[in-house]
This record gives structure tokens, sequence and C-alpha cells, in this order.
């Protein structure tokens, strides 16, 4: 009944309540801007100024001017950033604050072997396929330096035990002959295509 009369009443007094809402709305402009000057989000607005907390945020903010979601980043100097030492205390530095519970907000600590150790798994797969592929051209070149020579001597030898004690020139050259060709359809079978004419020269 309540809502009934009150929506006859807008509906026949529409333009006043139209007018009523914007008169409404520019009076609550200046107090919706201060809204920001007034809410704190931090925990330590509440703190006296004399705490502990609220002394090392005041150092932090005047000294760093960090921001919540900035970084920090921890400069190390010496007197060759690249030795052991350096390396050492920024390792074990890493892994103190990775373990220490008291520090939250702690998203991701970085350095410079953090870095590099991403790099070297994004070369791994890279130096694998290369380092495979290399061993296969190294069989290769293998089986085409030593693998072919044995094959003919193989058929070469077969073929001698095979004859008389004794042979002449001609028989020789026909034995050659012979084992080029027992010894090709082997090599041919173990060569690839593509390298065949260098196995053949």
């Amino acid at each position: 009944m309540l809502f009934t009369r009150l929506a006859r009443t807008i509906i026949k007094h529409n333009r006043a309540v139209f007018v009523i809402w914007l008169v409404a709305l520019a009076l609550s402009v200046p107090a919706i801007l201060q809204v920001q000057s007034v809410i704190v989000y931090t925990e330590t607005a509440y703190n006296p100024k004399n705490s502990e907390s609220s002394i090392a945020q005041s150092i932090v903010s005047k000294e760093f001017s960090i921001s919540q979601g900035s970084s920090v980043v921890v400069v190390i100097t010496s007197t060759d950033v690249r030795g052991n030492d350096v390396r050492d205390f920024t390792l074990s530095l890493n892994k103190t604050l990775h373990n220490d519970r008291t520090i939250t907000n702690l998203s991701n600590v970085t350095s410079i072997y953090d870095i590099y150790y991403q790099l070297l798994v994004g070369y791994t797969s890279e130096v694998h396929l290369q380092l495979y592929q290399k061993k296969n051209l190294t069989s290769l070149a293998t089986s085409l330096e030593f693998g072919i020579p044995t094959i003919y001597v193989s058929q070469w030898t077969t073929l001698v035990n095979s004859g008389p004690f004794n042979i002449n020139q001609s028989q020789l050259a026909a034995y050659n002959q012979k084992a080029n060709q027992s010894a090709w359809p082997i090599i041919a079978s173990q060569t690839p295509q593509a390298y065949q004419p260098i196995a053949l020269a």
C-alpha cells in the first residue's frame, strides 16, 4: 500500500522528483571528493608515531619513496662483482628473503643468477637439439671415413680367400671390381641419399 502510493506520487510529480535527485547529487559531490582523505587503508596509520614500525615506515618513505606494489632494488658493491664471495652473498640473501616468514607482501626475488638460470633453461632444448644433430653428423662422418673402407676390405678379403692362392694382375683387377660391386649395396643401405655421392667417390 505504501509503495503503491509512493509510485503514484513519483509518477504524478516525476519532474519534481528528478529535480530533487539532481540537487541531492550536486550537494553530495564535494563530500564524495573528500572520501579519499578520510579513508585509511594501511594499518600503520593508527600506530603511534614513535613506534618502531611507524619510524621505519617514515624512513623508507623519505629515503626510498617506495609505494605499495613497487620493486626494491638491492645494489651490491664489491671490488670484483663476479667473485665467489659476491655470488655466495647474493644467493644467501635470496635464500634468506625467500625463507623469512616475517616478510610479508614479497612476491618475487630475482638476482642476476636467476636470470642466468632462466636463460640456461631456455637454451637447454636448443643446445640439446644441436648436440644431437652434431652426434648424428659425427656418426655419419665416421661411417664415411672408416666404415666404407672396412666394408670394402671385408668384401675384397672374402673374394680373395675364395680364389686361388696365386693370382695375376688381371685377376686382382677383377677382384677389385667385384669387391666394389658387392660392397656398394651394403654402403648404400647405411648411407643417407644426400651423402651417397660422397660415399661413392
